[in-house]
């Protein structure tokens, strides 16, 4: 994970390209990064940490601190003053104050952790899990799994190699409505599916770059890891999904990966052929690098897939789901419900359970049933990838302005050296992948 800092964003981008050709990417690693996972025994508790304790890390800490099939012994931020009230929190649902750190590094060198959560920014996510998995731990980490699709399939060739069980936060696999609903889409009730859309109602943004001094016990050199370094500023500590830096698309890798991961599910398809986008921020100062509005249509093999972002979007009357239209009919989903058109198909609307929380414990116990017998855990690190890839392949797509053709066994875009300069970015010294 160290950079060596002679190699140029050229040259960074052609090994890429490289590694992307040849369908993995080789990482070296200090040889004390690794060691032997420990098996847990039926009747233990899985020790576990948390890696970035702001708003969805503090959700999941709040379900995993009452969890009885784990034990929380660390957390751990770049800023002190997130991860010691939760760790006060931890102490007030169980008794058991855990460890605090800010620098994860220091959580991976304990022998003693099964499992860390990374629950980041976007640009942490895949340098932590390949480090996390070379020490030899199994990985819960968040959606987006990655900035760009070398750094993906990195991820993946990482969790292979090392062994190791990489749970992605994409939650909704564990959930029965989109369970139900994709049983039903499989069964042939609404028809061959010949198109398929994913939308949202949202176009969250933010202004400003008011630089100023880092808050007292906060690592900003830390925060930043290997995005390029910039001083202090508010708006993108507190605001990091509008920038290109921290997170690719904004709405479109946060939301888009949740319903583009269940769309493909329906369709049973994970490469598409083609994609092409537009959209922009129409309003005065509307925000920083990401879109607010954005239309993408992506082709795949007997199927056209639509991705909607707009304040108002309402389908069947819900602000954000997936719609898949058959030849005799349409499913309309989101985590509430689902719903089938036409009425004469017979097919009532089926309502499940209120969300109680974003962390969604279910997803939880599935990993935990993972690490103890081994196998694939419902949104596995591959098929995840496979997820997060055309959200970012619309996002470079909205960035060269033209129709893309992708190659989803190379993973690369087709006879385009300009679109593939895409696939990989730099990163700031003393960080690599």
């Amino acid at each position: 994970m160290l950079n060596n800092g002679t190699m140029g964003r050229r040259g960074f981008i052609k090994s890429a390209a490289t590694g992307i050709a040849a369908g993995c990417l080789v990482a070296q690693r200090p040889a004390q990064a690794r060691q032997a996972a420990r098996r847990v025994p039926p009747n233990e508790k899985i020790r576990i940490a948390v890696i970035g304790n702001g708003g969805m890390g503090s959700r999941h800490i709040e379900a995993l601190a009452v969890n009885p099939h784990c034990e929380l012994v660390a957390l751990c931020d770049v800023a002190k003053g997130r991860y010691i009230p939760q760790q006060d929190k931890v102490e007030s649902l169980n008794n058991h104050r855990p460890d605090g750190y800010q620098d994860f590094r220091e959580v991976l060198a304990r022998p003693d952790i099964d499992a860390v959560w990374v629950v980041t920014p976007d640009n942490w996510h895949p340098l932590i899990t390949i480090l996390a998995c070379e020490a030899g731990k199994d990985v819960y980490v968040e959606k987006p799994v990655c900035m760009t699709v070398v750094e993906g399939r990195a991820m993946v060739e990482a969790a292979r190699r090392y062994g190791r069980i990489v749970q992605v936060g994409t939650q909704q696999r564990s959930m029965p409505v989109f369970q139900k609903a994709i049983n039903l889409v499989h069964s042939g009730r609404i028809g061959t599916i010949t198109h398929a859309t994913a939308w949202v109602a949202t176009n969250e943004f933010g202004l400003g770059d008011k630089t100023e001094e880092p808050p007292r016990g906060l690592d900003w050199d830390m925060w930043l890891g290997p995005a390029p370094e910039v001083p202090f500023s508010m708006d993108r500590f507190g605001g990091w999904m509008g920038w290109h830096d921290y997170a690719r698309g904004g709405q479109l890798t946060n939301w888009g990966v949740h319903l583009m991961d269940i769309l493909q599910w329906g369709i049973k398809q994970d490469r598409p052929l083609s994609v092409q986008a537009l959209g922009g921020s129409y309003r005065t100062d509307a925000g920083q690098d990401n879109y607010e509005t954005i239309e993408a249509l992506f082709e795949y093999p007997g199927c056209s897939v639509t991705w909607e972002q707009r304040r108002q979007n309402l389908h069947e009357g819900k602000g954000y789901g997936i719609a898949f239209y058959g030849t005799d009919g349409a499913l309309f989903v989101d985590r509430g419900s689902y719903i089938v058109t036409p009425d004469s198909l017979g097919v009532k609307e089926w309502v499940g359970e209120p969300e109680k929380s974003w962390a969604y414990p279910p997803h939880h116990e599935n990993f935990f049933e993972s690490i103890r017998s081994r196998q694939k855990p419902a949104a596995d690190i591959e098929q995840a990838f496979r997820s997060t890839t055309p959200p970012l392949l619309a996002g470079i797509a909205l960035k060269e302005g033209r129709k893309l053709y992708w190659d989803g066994d190379s993973e690369s875009f087709v006879n385009d050296e300009q679109a593939n300069r895409h696939l990989a970015r730099a990163y700031r010294a003393p960080w690599h992948l």
